[in-house]
């Protein structure tokens, strides 16, 4: 017989799991918040987009890699970026 695997064995398939495309990302800088308070109360210094119930943090003061519709979404915003 050319199948000779016993009945009480298990096997299991895996498949490879492929990685995602590549996005292309665009560096952007958004200045930070001033922080001229009497409170000394903290700022945020974080700002969120949020495309497709995906929230994105991008920290402010920092040159910060971004995907393309981020970046769009930060250009309406921010028309100086």
């Amino acid at each position: 017989m050319a199948n000779t695997a016993k009945k009480d064995e298990l096997a299991a398939v895996t498949q490879i799991k492929e990685p995602d495309s590549v996005v292309a990302k665009v560096q952007v800088f958004i200045p930070p918040l001033e922080e001229d308070n009497p409170n000394n109360v903290k700022v945020d210094q974080h700002e969120h987009v949020t495309i497709n119930g995906v929230t994105t943090l991008i920290k402010r003061g920092e040159y910060v890699e971004v995907p393309v519709p981020v970046y769009i979404q930060l250009k309406n915003k921010f028309p100086g970026i």
